[in-house]
């Protein structure tokens, strides 16, 4: 179809498209899914005996509280930062929560390689996995609501969906295999966390992007 043919049948045709709900109300719909879909998952896989052996006390407890508000400030910002005009002052939420989740295992992690701990453990890629594959149906579908806005800043925003899909599946990680160590989340869960990131990041771009979303939009017009 021809693009001014194209431009005429939108301004004749076109219907004013319903506005998107709140950045944090579509987050909070994104959280909903995610958390029944990711219990689904791993609640076979969790041992209420593993959990009482590794998991008390706030050593265990904190990390993963820090890495829920971590995955609720990412989400919310994502669907921020495809709103025109939308404060950016809220991109720092998901910084000051990374922030606090580090710290949360760093101080451990430092008493325990005083001590000597190791973190070359072969089992934890059984974790890396399981971040990895777990957060793959929420990435799609997060990917999918991103879509729906526009694309200001694709891997600003693709980088803030995935630290909230992996900062969930790291609880789920935690909980179907505690760990005793800090150190040895820091380290496993912290680098695939950091790896999946950054690769949103340099995808972002062939995510979304306005030259895909006018493709759709001239697929539609041929095919009407």
């Amino acid at each position: 179809m021809d693009t001014n043919r194209l431009l005429e049948r939108l301004a004749q045709e076109a219907q004013p498209a319903p506005p998107l709900p709140r950045p944090w109300i579509r987050a909070a719909i994104w959280l909903g899914g995610v958390v029944v879909y990711l219990a689904a998952i791993s609640f076979p896989m969790t041992s209420s005996a593993d959990l009482a052996a590794n998991s008390i006390g706030w050593k265990f407890l904190l990390p993963q509280l820090a890495a829920i508000v971590t995955a609720a400030a990412a989400a919310v910002a994502a669907f921020a930062s495809t709103v025109p005009g939308y404060s950016r002052r809220i991109l720092w939420l998901p910084a000051v929560a990374v922030l606090v989740w580090l710290g949360s295992l760093t101080g451990w992690s430092l008493q325990e390689w005083h001590q000597g701990v190791s973190v070359a453990e072969p089992r934890e890629w059984l974790c890396v996995a399981m971040i990895a594959g777990g957060g793959a149906v929420p990435a799609v579908f997060m990917a999918m609501m991103l879509r729906r806005g526009a694309p200001l800043t694709p891997g600003v925003t693709i980088a803030l969906g995935a630290l909230a899909v992996t900062g969930l599946a790291n609880v789920v990680a935690c909980l179907s295999r505690p760990h005793p160590k800090s150190a040895v989340v820091l380290v496993w869960h912290g680098l695939t966390i950091a790896a999946l990131v950054a690769m949103a990041a340099w995808m972002g771009r062939d995510l979304l992007n306005w030259n895909r979303l006018r493709a759709d939009v001239l697929r539609t017009g041929d095919g009407a």
